[in-house]
């Protein structure tokens, strides 16, 4: 989006001049949609003149004059009470753009909100100016102006549909139309039910204010007025330029890539690439290493008070190095640590057992008070999606996704595949086609998605990996004999507190994938990376672990992993020369074995099956690892 040019001369009536003298400034004007725009008339506008009681009484006639900078729209009360409202057509003499000779009139209803605030309804069908032929005379403007009517100038905006969070967008800018159409009321005003729109985005030149939490919800008041950021999210990243001595906006696109690699604990450096010049961005010190254009970076935020603001308010974790790992201080010590912080205390000492510690809030150092050994601490905000605040985000930044695509025939990706299903197959397959197997992609926004989704990123998290697609694998053939494995595991499974079935994780490369789509996993060839439970199909709780073994897929970078059903039954402990599960040592069941082996029997994290019959890749995942340079 482009901001409106303001520059250029208008010519004008001497009536619409007198009366345009009488504004200390100009309109402002929001666009709510391509069909709405509010405007709101200065608050020394003298709203006791008969325009108003006409407006609100929608008895006034309408006048439009178009040049190629301007849409100006004249309000005159009409001097007889009329069943409907009447339009007249103008365009001024010397302009450019005139309405077309076969319609020159559109769609529009107009509503007085308040006495500083008229709305405009534009119809979507309504019909474009275009540019007259060279020569051709041009309609001549109305007749004369009432010195009691009101003009209010409409800025021609260049149209752009609302941003995306991928796209570039400055602050300070005003949402624009996709064409001028021309104007004209209905004979009956219809009821408009319109929400509030979002002020204007600012930020201050302080760093110690916050962003204003009330603009995020959308109920400031102050616009431009308001002493605090006016920001499309709750977290804000700028660089500072040393030679116009200002803070200079990351671009919106950047804003949230930016945000989550420095919600991951694990990221202190990364690369900022503007152009050709590339720069380190250190997140301790927010320093650039390359200062010949930007050398500071800063990150704004919003309250952290979830009693004045639980909807949005920020959320803080503090970690502490332990041998290159790092880990989060109990729930209790990190209340104690973020307050002290946000209290701006330098110091704090605290008890871990019998041992004391201090934490050195300038230099973000743990110092164990009797040996003197010092461990780094850092800082990091959780990370906050787009797609989990959208509920509650209302700055206008975030457009509504396109329509979902509908749920394939016989599919309903409505339910959470995850959950117990009574029927054979699972709901969300799609068994229209004839074929025995087929990749299906999951619609994303769909709640089948959202559960495989949200299930990845508890041990995955967002500001590590970036989902590219799920897809639900459709193999006739191997969901029977698993089905008819679970039913026969059913019948004779003991009365036991573990679940018969679990969802797993399983990684691999993309050659691996494609052969476990079609033939399922297959123990045979077990061994490639280790045997420490034996030689079977391994299986992990967590995504994170999988993640290990799976492969970058060159040139995209794409990993592969899979959510598998898996029937892990009665389990016992692994052994690197198993080839099968050992025997169940019981009286009553002499000839019966195990079911699957693990690595823990009090506290599993892996599970090695030997029949591919007690496994099925229920989805492919596939995903890449978040980039670490930024472009900004």
């Amino acid at each position: 989006m482009m901001p409106s040019s303001r520059k250029g001369k208008k010519r004008k009536s001497a009536d619409s001049v007198a009366v345009l003298k009488t504004r200390s400034k100009p309109s402002k004007v929001t666009f709510l949609s391509p069909s709405l725009v509010l405007l709101e008339i200065p608050a020394d506008t003298n709203t006791s003149l008969p325009v108003w009681e006409a407006m609100r009484s929608q008895l006034v006639d309408i006048a439009w004059t178009v040049n190629p900078y301007s849409i100006s729209v004249n309000l005159t009360p009409l001097t007889a009470k009329q069943g409907k409202i009447t339009t007249s057509s103008q365009t001024e003499s010397t302009s450019t753009l005139v309405p077309p000779s076969t319609t020159g009139q559109a769609q529009m209803m107009i509503q007085a909100l308040s006495p500083q605030q008229v709305l405009l309804s534009l119809s979507q069908n309504s019909t474009q100016f275009l540019p007259s032929p060279p020569g051709q005379p041009q309609n001549s403007p109305s007749t004369s102006t009432q010195a009691n009517s009101i003009i209010v100038c409409l800025p021609l905006f260049i149209t752009s549909p609302q941003p995306s969070l991928h796209q570039t967008s400055t602050l300070n800018q005003t949402q624009v139309l996709p064409s001028i159409p021309t104007l004209i009321l209905p004979a009956k005003q219809q009821a408009l039910s319109v929400e509030p729109p979002p002020s204007l985005f600012h930020t201050k030149i302080s760093s110690d204010i916050q962003i204003c939490d009330n603009f995020l919800l959308n109920v400031c008041h102050a616009g431009s007025m308001c002493n605090r950021h006016h920001t499309p999210y709750p977290f804000h990243w700028q660089l500072w330029c040393p030679v116009s001595h200002n803070w200079i906006d990351i671009p919106h696109r950047s804003q949230v890539s930016l945000e989550r690699l420095y919600c991951d604990v694990n990221q202190r450096v990364i690369c900022i690439k503007d152009g050709n010049v590339k720069s380190q961005l250190d997140f301790t010190s927010m320093d650039l290493d390359d200062s010949c254009k930007y050398d500071q970076v800063r990150r704004l935020t919003n309250s952290d008070c979830p009693i004045m603001y639980p909807l949005l308010a920020s959320k803080w974790k503090i970690y502490w190095l332990d041998h290159f790992i790092w880990r989060e201080y109990s729930q209790t010590l990190s209340t104690l640590l973020l307050k002290k912080m946000s209290e701006k205390e330098p110091e704090c000492s605290y008890f871990i057992g019998s041992q004391e510690y201090m934490l050195d809030f300038t230099t973000m150092v743990q110092i164990n008070v009797t040996t003197r050994f010092y461990r780094e601490v850092r800082c990091r905000p959780v990370y906050r999606s787009p797609d989990s605040m959208k509920p509650y985000l209302k700055t206008g930044i975030q457009s509504d996704p396109a329509e979902p695509v509908s749920d394939p025939p016989g599919a309903d990706l409505s339910v959470d595949p995850l959950k117990e299903f009574s029927s054979w197959y699972p709901p969300v397959w799609c068994l229209a086609s004839e074929q025995d197997f087929s990749l299906v992609e999951l619609p994303a926004g769909t709640a089948a998605y959202r559960s495989v989704q949200h299930f990845f990123h508890e041990s995955l998290p967002e500001t590590e990996v970036d989902i590219i697609s799920i897809q639900q694998v459709e193999n006739l053939l191997h969901w029977d004999k698993y089905q008819r494995h679970k039913a026969h595991m059913q019948k004779h499974q003991e009365v036991s507190t573990e679940p018969l079935e679990r969802h797993l994780f399983h990684g691999t490369n993309k050659e691996a994938s494609g052969e476990i789509c079609l033939t399922n996993f297959d123990p045979r060839i077990a061994g490639l990376n280790g045997t420490s439970c034996g030689f079977g199909s391994y299986f992990s709780i967590s995504a994170s672990y999988s993640n290990t073994y799976s492969a970058i897929a060159r040139p995209n970078g794409v990993r592969h992993m899979f959510l598998v059903k898996v029937l892990v039954g009665n389990v016992t402990q692994g052994m690197p020369n198993y080839r099968r599960p050992p025997p169940i040592t019981s009286k009553k069941r002499p000839i019966d074995r195990y079911d699957t082996c693990v690595d823990d029997e009090e506290t599993p994290t892996m599970f090695v099956v030997f029949d591919s019959c007690q496994c099925y890749p229920y989805y492919l995942i596939k995903y890449k690892d978040l980039p670490k340079e930024i472009e900004i």
